[in-house]
């Protein structure tokens, strides 16, 4: 390894052992919006709004332009963090794999519920014969390929259990299922969070270490072994005596058999943070700086709460007065910055104000 890379793996090492990196860590996505299927100039003729989606129609060797030119781009930036490859973004991969109809629209795609209930809910399988999982694999193994060595491969921004239920039933029949018919619930959860866990360990084998480690990818975090993180944002929907019955088990489950975990986190699923904050295997909590709010100040609280006990992403659109706030009211342990930014240009000027 060079000097810069022996550096950067170091403090990514100090970061998950919570000493001290003298500054907030940064990694950034280069892009002019949170919209980012439409990134991709191969993903372009997909986006029709209304179209019905299929695997057949992602031309997987199309896509590697726009990777070579993102992984490219990211060498400009001077962050701590490495560009991670990951399947097309776009897809919601997890509910095509289950059975939902995806459609597109302007900027993204959707999933469609199948019409299931709670009461005739049946488990999922994922064979290696399911055309998205084969698809997903299909994007994994050619970014190995085009990686060469040169960046990591791992998972994009996945649905966890409550976001997979509420794809399949409905998210407001999802809700009345868990309160209405918790042991049909508990077991669909698990059935599903058993389906993520297997795509996840089907991505790994195909995945190469890298100097050592694996990546969060979505975030650009290295980590000195396996990683894997998840998401809850259905988790909105519920009370916190619903969340700790239904879904910390499934989280739980997640993080089990990894050293490296994180749970990614919207402001309007900020009431579940204690329940987190006791969850052992859980190491990270990201936290969204949405575009609705609140604001870095008026998040920091929430920060310093998770940063005595656990390690802290905060992902977003930030200025230099964020940044300013983070690095005054912050200790210089477990902090990590993953900045959105329209340009390579303006990530440097962010980026220099953290140093």
């Amino acid at each position: 390894m060079t000097d810069s890379m022996d550096q950067k793996i170091e403090q990514h090492r100090k970061y998950w052992n919570r000493e001290d990196t003298q500054r907030p860590l940064v990694s950034v996505t280069i892009a002019e919006d949170f919209f980012f299927s439409r990134h991709y100039s191969s993903a372009k003729s997909l986006l029709e709004p209304g179209k019905l989606i299929t695997p057949d129609m992602l031309d997987v060797p199309a896509f590697m332009s726009d990777y070579e030119r993102m992984y490219n781009e990211s060498l400009l930036v001077a962050q701590d963090g490495f560009w991670v490859g990951t399947p097309y973004t776009g897809i919601p991969w997890m509910e095509a794999m289950l059975g939902c109809e995806i459609q597109a629209m302007e900027a993204s795609f959707v999933s469609k519920p199948t019409g299931a209930t709670i009461e005739n809910f049946e488990p999922k399988e994922l064979s290696p014969e399911n055309e998205w999982l084969a698809k997903y694999l299909e994007f994994t193994r050619h970014l190995v390929d085009l990686s060469d060595d040169r960046f990591p491969v791992g998972m994009p921004i996945m649905r966890g259990p409550s976001d997979m239920l509420g794809a399949l039933l409905g998210q407001q029949e999802m809700v009345f299922a868990l309160m209405l018919h918790p042991e049909k619930s508990s077991a669909a959860l698990h059935n599903l969070t058993e389906c993520f866990m297997k795509v996840i360990k089907a991505q790994e084998d195909i995945c190469d270490d890298f100097h050592g480690g694996r990546s969060l990818g979505f975030y650009n975090v290295w980590a000195p072994g396996k990683c894997i993180w998840y998401q809850e944002d259905l988790s909105a929907l519920l009370s916190p005596a619903l969340f700790k019955q239904m879904l910390r088990p499934c989280g739980e489950y997640i993080c089990k058999d990894y050293d490296y975990t994180a749970i990614h986190l919207h402001p309007s699923s900020f009431f579940i943070v204690d329940e987190l904050l006791e969850m052992d295997q859980l190491k990270v909590i990201e936290i969204n700086k949405d575009i609705g709010g609140p604001t870095i100040a008026e998040t920091m609280e929430l920060f310093q709460k998770v940063v005595e006990r656990k390690n802290l992403i905060i992902w977003g659109e930030l200025d230099e007065h964020d940044l300013e706030i983070i690095r005054k009211q912050l200790p210089s342990r477990g902090v990590y910055i993953h900045l959105i930014a329209e340009s390579v240009e303006r990530a440097n000027q962010l980026i220099g104000c953290l140093h």
